[in-house]
This record gives C-alpha cells, sequence and structure tokens, in this order.
C-alpha cells in the first residue's frame, strides 16, 4: 500500500538533511513525498510546492514583511491536506514556520513530526508546551536533545546526525584536482569563506570576511605562504551577487559552488555560525566563526538565546572550540589573527583537528536517517 506524507524544509541545509530522509523513506517503503523543500529534495523525488528560495527568511524585522506571504503558504499546504489527505506531515527543521503549521495539521488529524528539532535549548523552553500538543513524534540529532523531551513528556529518539553520511572521505588526489581546478598554484594556503546561505547573511557578512582575508594577505610571509581566497557559493544565489560584493577586494577571491570540495581541500575557513561549522569540523577544517545581523535583531535574539556560543561546534562540544566573533566583536584584525595561527602556527591546527574528534563521536553512528524513517513509518 502506498503511503503520502508531506515534508516541509524551509532552508538548505534542510533540504540537504530531508533529502537524504527522503531516500531512506523510499528505500524502505512505497511512500509518495511532496511539500516544500529545494533542489536536493527535488531530486531526491520530492514534488515541491514551494522552493526553500522562496522561504528563507532571517531577523525578527524581516519576518514582519514576509508574514502575508508565509500565510498564504500555509494556507495552500492545508488545502493539499484536505486534498491529498496524506498519512502525516514531516517538519524539519525551520521552527518559526513548522511549529505553527504543526498545529494546523494537527488540528486536521493529522500525525505531525519533527526531524531536526527546534534549538529550545538555545531559546529556552517556552516552546516545549507548544511542541507537547502538536508533535507525535521528535527526532533527534543530538543524545542531550532526546532526554530533554522525553523529562517534558514527549516521544522523542535521537536517531544521529545525518552529516555524519553525508561526509565524504577524500584521497589525497582531491587537494591538487581542486587546485588545478580553480589553477590554485601548488603550495599556495587555501582560505574558505562560507558567508551564509541567505541573500541579507551574505550581504552582512562576507565584505568584513573580505577585509580580515585581505589583511592575512598582507600580513603573512609572502616568501614562504601564498594565501588564495576562495568563497564557497550557496544554492539559488546567482554570481552576480558575490561579483557585486567582492568588486575591488584586493582579497582577489575565486567562487566555488561546491562547498563541499572547498571544505575537503582548504587550510583554514572563515565560517559564518551554523550548519557550516559542524560540517567544518567533520572535514577537520580550522576555523573561526563569525556571525553579524542588525543591531534590532541582535538585540532581541541576545535577549532570548541562552546560549554564551553560537557556533555549533561549541555548543556540541560543551566548550570552545573554535573562536566566535558576534556582531560588534567581529573585527577584521582579530579575525585575522585567528586565522592566522591556524596557518603558521601547526600547534592551533592540530588541537583544533584533535578536539573535532570528539565532536564527531557526539554526533552519533551513521545511519541517521534510515533509522528516522523506520520511526517514521511504523508511527504512521
Amino acid at each position: 500500500m502506498t503511503s503520502t506524507l508531506m515534508i516541509i524544509a524551509g532552508e538548505t541545509s534542510g533540504d540537504k538533511h530531508a533529502a537524504l530522509l527522503a531516500e531512506s523513506l523510499q528505500k524502505a517503503a512505497d511512500v509518495r513525498l511532496y511539500g516544500v523543500g529545494g533542489d536536493r529534495m527535488k531530486e531526491a523525488g520530492v514534488a515541491l510546492m514551494h522552493h526553500v528560495r522562496e522561504m528563507s527568511v532571517m531577523g525578527f524585522s524581516e519576518v514582519l514583511f514576509r508574514i502575508p506571504f508565509l500565510r498564504r503558504v500555509s494556507r495552500e499546504l492545508i488545502e493539499s491536506i484536505d486534498a491529498r489527505k496524506p498519512d502525516g506531515v514531516i517538519l524539519v527543521d525551520y521552527p518559526g514556520f513548522n511549529l505553527r503549521f504543526a498545529a494546523l495539521a494537527r488540528a486536521r488529524g493529522l500525525k505531525v513530526i519533527y526531524f531536526i528539532s527546534p534549538q529550545v535549548w538555545a531559546w529556552g523552553k517556552g516552546r516545549i508546551e507548544k511542541i507537547r500538543r502538536t508533535v507525535d513524534l521528535m527526532l533527534t540529532v543530538f543524545k542531550f536533545e532526546e532526554e530533554m523531551y522525553k523529562e517534558e513528556g514527549i516521544d522523542a529518539h535521537w536517531v544521529g546526525h545525518p552529516l555524519v553520511d553525508e561526509i565524504t572521505h577524500p584521497d589525497s588526489s582531491s587537494f591538487s584536482e581542486f587546485k588545478k581546478k580553480y589553477g590554485i598554484a601548488e603550495g599556495s594556503k587555501i582560505l574558505a569563506l562560507l558567508p551564509g546561505s541567505r541573500l541579507q547573511e551574505i550581504r552582512r557578512i562576507l565584505p568584513g570576511m573580505l577585509r580580515t582575508a585581505e589583511l592575512l594577505a598582507g600580513g603573512l610571509p609572502h616568501e614562504t605562504i601564498k594565501i588564495v581566497t576562495v568563497i564557497g557559493c550557496a544554492p539559488g544565489i546567482g554570481s552576480k551577487i558575490y561579483d557585486e560584493l567582492t568588486a575591488g577586494s584586493r582579497a582577489y577571491p575565486l567562487l566555488c559552488p561546491d562547498v563541499e570540495s572547498l571544505l575537503i581541500s582548504s587550510d583554514a575557513g572563515i565560517i559564518a555560525s551554523g550548519t557550516a561549522t559542524l560540517e567544518a569540523a567533520l572535514y577537520g577544517l580550522p576555523i573561526a566563526v563569525v556571525y553579524k545581523t542588525g543591531w534590532l535583531n541582535y538585540l532581541i535574539g541576545r535577549s532570548l538565546v541562552k546560549l554564551k556560543s553560537i557556533s555549533l561546534v561549541n555548543i556540541v562540544a560543551g566548550k570552545e572550540i573554535v573562536k566566535e566573533f558576534v556582531q560588534g566583536n567581529f573585527k577584521p584584525g582579530e579575525v585575522a589573527e585567528a586565522v592566522r595561527e591556524m596557518l603558521v602556527a601547526g600547534g592551533v591546527a592540530e588541537k583544533m583537528r584533535n578536539e573535532y574528534k570528539e565532536v564527531r563521536r557526539i554526533l552519533g553512528e551513521k545511519g541517521a536517517t534510515d533509522r528516522a524513517a523506520k520511526l517514521i513509518l511504523n508511527s504512521i
């Protein structure tokens, strides 16, 4: 018998994880999937009603402007529930939209499954009661999340992190191939810049990253170290945007749409806070983590967020492994000094790589989406 499931992922990282889950579901059973996602989900066989590029918003002020559109998307999804009568809805991260939609879906009698929990441990437990009322099954990527939800009487299961399955293990030739592809001379050091996946993030964060790269290029011994700056481009963001932001930069950055290969091949990175920091840790890439948003958004967020760290690497490890430079502390000179230490003082980079091993252990074994698929199919 064929089952039908709606699946909603509103951001690039969620699209990647949801695509793996879609593949696991279809491998385990005869399942039709439709909903909201990105190119990866579409390739995995999910029929899209809306694309993540339409859904991506950041900051409290922008959400206000986007409310009419998001409400229209929500109405369309509810209409599809009434028409198609799916067996359940799988919500992937994206809590601002998904937690509201969970209540609407539950009111229609739909089974609600949440994959990749909202980060209530960062925002405080105010959302716990809403989750208890609207979510039937919570699938977590961190062990401590499972324990927290169970203490609150919510049916939760730790499945591990899908990033563990997404990470590849290239051979030594991959580094030379990357340099050859981008015309990078052997012996050069590659500095990866990942300014985020949303246009607003990129516009705010990339200029500071480029200034940092310029300071590094001017402050290292050129006889022994030549730095090549490469920007990891986000899906759905055209090269015209990057060209506009990099025009006139003395870092002379290259553009690379293959972020995975960039993380594998780089010697150090400056990465905007997000899932990419965990990816870098799994690849063993020494990084500095940065973030910057509008001051109003920052002040509101700072009053709500209960954690001292913003980097998932530090949060998962429970200690500082990577240095963080946030808002007013995102000073190119200080970031440049932190990265310089990774490039010229071998002990700093090696220490970071050794500490990453504990992060890898905490993320669990391979097969996260296969375990999640089994739990989902058993629940519907």
